[in-house]
């Protein structure tokens, strides 16, 4: 289920701190790129995703061509856009708070060239996301 107004302390010695209320965000995508730029950004100035005939989504990104597809998170999932407090780059590995600054229940996942399958990583996580809670859920006996 998810957590509104709590500290969750992270595998690695972080801590993340979630108000009781984070403003929602309409869109996250997930981009197969690497940068190191970790300024501001007019990504809806220069981003345009269209949707496909298919149900797909079109776009491209510094010239190269994605396809993608937008998942809806598990049930009782929430996910979060987090910031450092200590106003550097958010890094739970040394210890750091990280505070989210946005919630998002879906999450947009692009490939270069190929259609979206099920067979992609984003698809086989959200899959395991929710095998994992009845896996590790209650269980009742009738």
């Amino acid at each position: 289920s998810s957590l509104c107004g709590g500290r969750v302390t992270m595998a690695r010695e972080g801590t993340l701190e979630i108000p009781a209320s984070v403003p929602v965000t309409e869109a996250v995508h997930s981009i197969p790129c690497k940068t190191t730029f970790s300024g501001p950004a007019k990504v809806s100035t220069y981003f345009l995703p269209g949707e496909e005939a298919d149900g797909t989504m079109a776009a491209s990104f510094r010239g190269r061509a994605l396809k993608g597809r937008t998942l809806p998170l598990p049930q009782g999932f929430s996910g979060y856009a987090v910031k450092s407090t200590s106003g550097g780059a958010p890094d739970p590995s040394k210890g750091e708070q990280l505070r989210a600054a946005r919630r998002f229940d879906k999450i947009s996942y692009w490939n270069h060239d190929s259609a979206p399958l099920g067979s992609d990583e984003v698809p086989q996580i959200m899959e395991w996301l929710a095998v994992s809670k009845v896996l590790h859920g209650t269980v009742r006996r009738a």
